[in-house]
C-alpha cells in the first residue's frame, strides 16, 4: 500500500474516516490507501459515491446503489452472450474481501489447473483464425439482417429476446424468465435482486432450499462480521448448463440441513444482475455456479491501520461443476452435495480456533458495550436524582422565601398599625390634656373613680359628671403614653399638643369593657352619660371600676405584643 503525501495519511484521518477507508479498500479491494483517500476526499467521504466514481469515473452523475453495487444499465450493456459477461469478469481484478492468502484458499477449495480443465464454462482468450477472412461475404448480410430484426424487436418490447435470443424451456419458464429480467430494470435495487433471485430458484427447483439471505451483499458481509458467523456465497448464471446439476444439490436434503445451521449466512445471487456480476468480478470467479465460503480470520495491516482485528476472508471455493468419482450407489446430485458439505465443513475445521478467537473478541466487545450502557444508565439515574433534588431544593426554597415574605409582611403591617395606634394614643391624650384644662378652669361637678388596669395598676382620678363613658374608655387607653408625657413633658411630635393629630383612615377599635364586681354591671356603651350610669347603679359620686378584656389573648397577639414591645424598646 502507499500514502500519497501528507494530507493522504492515516494520522489525520479521524476514526470515523478510518472505518470509511477500511469499507472501501474491502469493498473495492483496493491496496493503494492514497488513492482510496483521494477518491473519498474528493466524493467528501460519501462511501456509495466514492465506490460508484472508483467503479464508474466517467459517470457525470452518481446513481442510487448500496455498496459493491455496479450500475445496472452497465450490466446489460455487457451481459449479452456468456462468453462477454466472462471476458468482463475475468479483466475485473479487485476483490471485495481483501487480503485472501494463496495457500489457505488452496486448502479449501479444488486444484484450480484442474478445476478449470473440467469446468464446462471456462473463459479462454481467442484464438487467431483465419475462417472469419472467407466467410465475411455471408456474414455481413447475416448481421444486417440481425440488425433490423433485433430493432424490430426492442421496438415491440421484446428487448431480452432482441440480445439474448429466444429463451430455452417451457413456455412458462421463458414467462417467469422474461418478467424477471425485465425487472432489472434502471430503478431495481440490490435488495430487489435478492428477493428475484430466490423467487426464480424456488420457481425453478422448489421451495425446499438454503435460508438464502433477503439483503444485499454488503448488508450480508455486515451480519456475518457482527454476527460471527460463516458466509456462504453462491453465484448463479442461467445461460451455463450446470446450473441445473447445482440447483438439484442445492436443494438436496443434505445440504439444505447442513447450510440451516446458525453458523451460516448464505447469500446467492444472478450475474446476470449488477451486484452479483460486480461480486464476482472481484472474486475472479473463473466458472459458474460459482459456490465460496468466507470466514473471520485475525486482520492484515489496512485492519491494523483501521482498528479492526478481524475480517472477512476467503478459506474455500468451486468454480463450476467439479469433476467427482463415478459411484454405482451415489446419483450425481448426492455426491456433489456430499461434496458441497464436506469441503464447506473441512474448511471450517481447519479455520475453527480463528472463529472462535474472533467470537470470544465479539463477546469482549458485547460486554463492554453492556457495561459502558450499565455505566451510562447509572451515570444517568444518578444525575436525575440529582436534578430531582435539586428540584425539590429549589421549591423548598421558594415555600421558605414564600413563608420568609409573608412574616415579613406581617411584622410590617403589625409595626403599622402600632405606630398608627400610637399616634392615635398620643392624639388622644393632647385632647384629653386640653379638655382637663378647660373643666378645671371652669369648676364643673366631678366624679371620683377608682380604676383597676389590665395590667393590676390602679389609678385615681375624678371625671366631670356631664362626659360620655367614651371619655373613660380613652383615659384606659392613653395610659401607655401617658407615662412617657409625665416623665418628659412632650410627645414624639412635640411639646405643642395642639399640633398632634390623629392618623387618617384609622377607626381604633377597643378590645375591654369596663365592669363593676359589686354589683356586677358591665359598661359597655361608651355613648352614655358617666353620672345617669353611675347614678342608675347606686355609685355616685364614687366607684370602682375594672378594665376587662373581651376575648383572651391568642398566640398570634402574644406573638404581636412581643414584637411590638420589642419595637418600643
Amino acid at each position: 500500500m502507499s500514502e500519497s503525501g501528507d494530507d493522504n495519511s492515516l494520522d489525520s484521518l479521524t476514526d470515523d474516516e478510518r472505518k470509511q477507508l477500511h469499507e472501501f479498500c474491502e469493498v473495492t479491494g483496493t491496496e493503494d490507501l492514497g488513492s482510496a483517500i483521494s477518491v473519498l476526499k474528493a466524493k467528501q467521504w460519501n462511501l456509495q459515491s466514492a465506490i460508484h466514481a472508483f467503479y464508474e469515473p466517467n459517470s457525470p452523475t452518481p446513481i442510487p446503489f448500496e455498496p459493491t453495487l455496479a450500475s445496472e444499465e452497465y450490466l446489460h450493456q455487457s451481459a449479452g452472450t456468456s462468453q462477454l459477461a466472462e471476458s468482463q469478469l475475468r479483466r475485473r481484478g479487485p476483490r471485495v474481501l481483501t487480503d485472501i492468502v494463496d495457500s489457505e484458499d488452496a486448502e479449501g477449495r479444488l486444484n484450480g489447473e484442474q478445476q478449470r480443465s473440467t469446468a464446462r464454462q471456462v473463459v479462454r482468450a481467442p484464438a487467431f483464425s483465419w475462417m472469419p477472412l472467407l466467410t465475411w461475404p455471408f456474414v455481413l448480410p447475416w448481421r444486417i439482417s440481425m440488425v433490423i430484426v433485433q430493432s424490430l424487436l426492442s421496438l415491440l418490447g421484446l428487448r431480452r429476446i432482441a440480445d439474448d435470443g429466444v429463451p430455452r424451456g417451457s413456455a412458462s419458464e421463458q414467462a417467469s424468465t422474461l418478467a424477471r429480467q425485465s425487472a432489472g430494470s434502471r430503478g431495481q435495487t440490490a435488495a430487489d435482486d435478492a428477493r428475484d433471485f430466490r423467487l426464480f430458484f424456488e420457481e425453478t427447483f422448489g421451495a425446499r432450499h438454503p435460508p438464502f439471505f433477503a439483503g444485499t451483499y454488503a448488508r450480508a458481509l455486515e451480519a456475518a462480521r457482527r454476527e460471527v458467523k460463516h458466509l456462504v456465497l453462491v453465484l448463479w448464471s442461467t445461460e451455463h448448463d450446470d446450473a441445473e446439476a447445482m440447483g438439484q444439490a442445492l436443494t438436496h436434503p443434505e445440504v439444505v440441513a447442513y447450510l440451516s445451521q446458525p453458523q451460516f449466512i448464505v447469500w446467492a445471487g444472478n450475474v446476470a444482475r449488477s451486484e452479483a456480476f460486480q461480486v464476482a468480478s472481484t472474486l475472479e470467479a473463473a466458472a459458474f455456479p460459482f459456490i465460496a465460503l468466507a470466514a473471520l480470520k485475525p486482520q492484515s495491516r489496512l485492519g491494523a491501520a483501521t482498528g479492526e482485528r478481524f475480517q472477512l476472508q476467503l478459506v474455500a471455493r468451486i468454480d463450476g461443476l467439479p469433476k467427482l468419482s463415478n459411484a454405482q450407489s451415489a446419483s450425481e446430485s448426492d455426491r456433489l452435495a456430499r461434496f458441497i458439505c464436506r469441503l464447506i465443513g473441512d474448511s471450517i475445521a481447519l479455520h475453527e480456533a480463528e472463529l472462535w478467537e474472533a467470537r470470544r473478541d465479539q463477546e469482549e466487545l458485547e460486554a463492554e458495550r453492556r457495561l459502558r450502557e450499565q455505566q451510562n444508565a447509572a451515570y444517568e439515574a444518578s444525575l436525575a436524582r440529582d436534578r430531582e433534588r435539586e428540584a425539590e431544593a429549589r421549591v423548598l426554597e421558594e415555600a421558605r422565601r414564600i413563608e420568609r415574605q409573608k412574616e415579613e409582611d406581617r411584622l410590617r403591617d403589625a409595626q403599622r398599625a402600632r405606630e398608627m395606634r400610637e399616634q392615635w394614643q398620643w392624639a388622644t391624650l393632647a385632647r384629653l390634656l386640653l379638655e382637663e384644662e378647660q373643666e378645671t378652669a371652669a369648676g364643673t361637678d366631678m366624679c371620683k373613680l377608682n380604676l383597676r388596669l389590665e395590667s393590676g395598676r390602679r389609678v385615681v382620678r375624678a371625671f366631670p359628671a356631664g362626659v360620655q363613658m367614651q371619655r373613660l374608655f380613652d383615659f384606659v387607653e392613653t395610659r401607655d403614653v401617658a407615662s412617657q408625657w409625665e416623665s418628659r413633658g412632650e410627645t414624639p411630635y412635640g411639646s405643642d399638643l395642639r399640633s398632634v393629630l390623629p392618623p387618617e383612615d384609622y377607626t381604633h377599635e377597643y378590645d375591654f369593657v369596663l365592669v363593676s364586681q359589686f354589683p356586677r354591671v358591665v359598661f359597655a356603651d361608651r355613648q352614655a352619660i358617666l353620672k345617669d350610669t353611675l347614678v342608675a347603679n347606686g355609685m355616685w359620686p364614687a366607684a370602682t371600676l375594672i378594665v376587662e378584656p373581651l376575648f383572651e389573648p391568642d398566640d398570634d397577639d402574644d406573638r404581636v405584643k412581643d414584637s411590638e414591645a420589642k419595637g418600643g424598646e
